[in-house]
């Protein structure tokens, strides 16, 4: 309905509360279907999100493109190349060998700890867009109140300016490495390695096992935040070298960031079906 109002240029000051309610409406109406899609369904909000993206990429105009058939071909391939990265990094996981207690005699089994190289997975991708235009709205409106002729484009803010786009990434990066660390949880880790009695070798259990996850957390999360910042920040550097494909490398933008949650997504579905080939044991216990 907003889209229809933009689109037909009907938002006007007599209908700005409307539009309001239908954002706030329809907002509390998409967190409800993404509970309810948590508790029944697949992968809580991402597939909301997949299908906006492949909405968002249906309402774009490719035009004629004006570039040689080189500079195509090479987008084409760095999309690829991205994809291809996607794919390593949610394939490829950080282990950590440690001590169990438990197992400690079994000298052909080894125990680790794992974690991907990006635990936030797409996460950051659905929210750091959230979070820029949170940020631009914020300062715009505190600039406002001090400054009545201030512009309501503000171009630095924007994907079209060098500025708009760094702050953007600099969002993406620390939204991924925070998420991650959240997700990772090194403090209740720690805990429950002193409870099992397992351990890392040289390392003391309790504080010292903490501190050495918590250095080995930063690393794999700085690791994994920068990769995906620098895939998502090249192709949006490249819009400022080439503004004449500026819609097809957005859309390959989209492209990857679908692709990506795709892959979220089918992890989700192989979770569930590894858990539901025991789902006659672990229903005496939840």
């Amino acid at each position: 309905m907003i889209h229809e109002y933009v689109s037909k240029e009907r938002v006007h000051q007599d209908n700005i509360y409307l539009t309001i309610l239908i954002l706030v409406t329809g907002t509390m109406l998409l967190v409800w279907l993404a509970d309810k899609n948590s508790r029944y369904g697949i992968a809580g909000p991402m597939p909301i999100v997949m299908v906006s993206i492949i909405k968002s990429m249906m309402h774009q105009k490719m035009e004629y493109i004006d570039a040689s058939h080189i500079v195509i071909a090479l987008l084409i391939i760095l999309v690829i190349i991205t994809l291809f990265i996607l794919l390593f990094i949610e394939l490829v996981e950080v282990r950590i060998p440690y001590i169990d207690l438990m197992n400690v005699s079994a000298r052909n089994m080894k125990s680790y700890l794992s974690w991907k190289v990006n635990p936030a997975g797409s996460i950051t991708l659905m929210m750091s867009i959230s979070a820029f235009v949170f940020l631009k709205s914020g300062i715009h409106f505190i600039l406002s109140m001090f400054n009545k002729s201030i512009s309501d484009d503000m171009p630095m803010l924007t994907f079209d300016s060098p500025v708009g786009i760094s702050v953007y990434l600099v969002i993406q990066m620390l939204l991924g490495y925070f998420l991650s660390r959240f997700l990772i949880n090194t403090k209740q880790k720690s805990k429950d390695f002193l409870k099992s009695g397992n351990y890392f070798s040289g390392v003391k259990p309790g504080k010292d096992t903490e501190r050495y996850l918590n250095y080995q957390a930063r690393r794999v999360c700085w690791f994994g935040s920068a990769l995906v910042t620098v895939i998502i920040g090249i192709p949006l550097y490249f819009t400022l070298f080439v503004p004449h494909l500026s819609t097809e490398i957005y859309f390959s933008v989209q492209l990857i960031v679908l692709v990506y949650i795709s892959i979220n997504i089918a992890e989700t579905i192989r979770t569930y079906l590894y858990f539901d080939k025991y789902k006659s044991f672990l229903n005496q216990y939840w």
